[in-house]
């Protein structure tokens, strides 16, 4: 049996146990008051009698009473939802379980606890319809708290659905970006092999320190910031060896916690989507503007780059910024996320609270 599963049986019955103690006590307690004040008797016998009758009670009739609702309740409306078989067995139960503690009262209680005693009520009406309605009680209890606590495991149990499903969503989300990074790397290794360029080694190595940040920082839920910042210096380093003197690239950054904590790699689709659509579909006049700050953990980035609207696309926007917004909604709460074109440039601006997470 699963360690989880014997720690969540144990916590309930450990509830149950407490339950049913509350209650016994509280049953016990009025009916010695009752005792006590009814007949004259002493303390410890009033309270002998309460204690008695009420243990035999509950043993008897109210434990099983209960449970074999339960049972009905989870048959007739989890399993094979029924409503009139659960109605019926409900009430069937209750009534013969009422009849029976009748019963045990008249022929046990009278005949020992109660001998000498003059409780004339119990053969009457007022004696029948004050023990159904003692079992009403405590059925309804029992039963409201049993339908709230499977509220309560059922809220649970979607919420950890919920969180599953969005930690697989984010996954994916991140496997997609992976291979794109890694194509356009390639890109540009091959670019320089074909030209024989002296700094394709170079370029092999950059991209073997890429690959393991990729392979293993993009794995937690979040990095300290300096490490995203470490990764963007060396992507956009790699790609200034491609593109030499014909692109301008500037980039400025001003970090008040360098130990600052954010999701991995969620700053590079801005960068990429710059050099895939600004630098590499632009002749002349390129640029790539950068600017990241962080002031008491209010993160703002934004990227600037030249674009040829003649060869662009509006629907070709790759698929980091694609995802991007959904991956950013996965995580955070307080972000806004903006792109617009103006003056043959393309601006994404993103203003990030890197404490306020899902």
């Amino acid at each position: 049996m699963p360690k989880p599963y014997f720690y969540a049986m144990q916590k309930r019955w450990v509830r149950h146990v407490f339950f049913w103690l509350a209650y016994h006590s509280f049953e016990v307690y009025t009916d010695f008051l009752w005792m006590l004040n009814q007949y004259q008797l002493s303390v410890w016998e009033a309270f002998k009698i309460s204690f008695l009758t009420e243990t035999i009670i509950l043993l008897a009739i109210k434990l099983p009473m209960v449970y074999v609702m339960f049972h009905f309740l989870s048959k007739y409306s989890v399993e094979k939802p029924n409503r009139y078989k659960l109605i019926f067995s409900l009430s069937t139960t209750l009534i013969l379980f009422s009849i029976l503690a009748q019963l045990i009262v008249v022929y046990l209680f009278l005949t020992t606890l109660y001998k000498g005693l003059d409780i004339v009520e119990i053969f009457g009406y007022q004696g029948i319809v004050n023990s159904f309605m003692d079992k009403v009680f405590i059925a309804c209890l029992a039963i409201a708290l049993k339908q709230m606590s499977n509220g309560q495991r059922l809220r649970e149990r979607e919420q950890l659905l919920v969180k599953e499903k969005l930690k697989t969503e984010l996954s994916l989300l991140k496997s997609q970006i992976n291979p794109h990074f890694l194509f356009n790397t390639l890109n540009n290794i091959y670019s320089l092999a074909r030209k024989k360029s002296d700094k394709t080694p170079e370029v092999v190595i950059k991209l073997s320190k890429l690959l393991r940040f990729v392979m293993y920082e993009t794995k937690h839920q979040s990095i300290t910031i300096e490490k995203e910042l470490d990764f963007l210096k060396d992507y956009i380093e790699l790609h200034k060896i491609r593109y030499d003197e014909r692109l301008k690239i500037d980039f400025k950054h001003e970090l008040d916690d360098l130990n600052a904590q954010i999701m991995p790699n969620i700053l590079t689709p801005f960068v990429e989507n710059a050099f895939k659509h600004g630098a590499s579909q632009s002749t002349t006049n390129s640029f790539i503007f950068i600017e990241l700050k962080l002031v008491k953990n209010e993160l703002y980035f934004k990227v600037e780059n030249s674009f040829e609207p003649s060869v662009i696309n509006d629907e070709e926007e790759g698929i980091g910024l694609k995802n991007l917004n959904r991956q950013l909604e996965l995580m955070y709460q307080d972000f806004t996320l903006q792109t617009k074109k103006e003056n043959q440039k393309f601006i994404a601006e993103l203003s990030l609270n890197l404490i306020q997470k899902v």
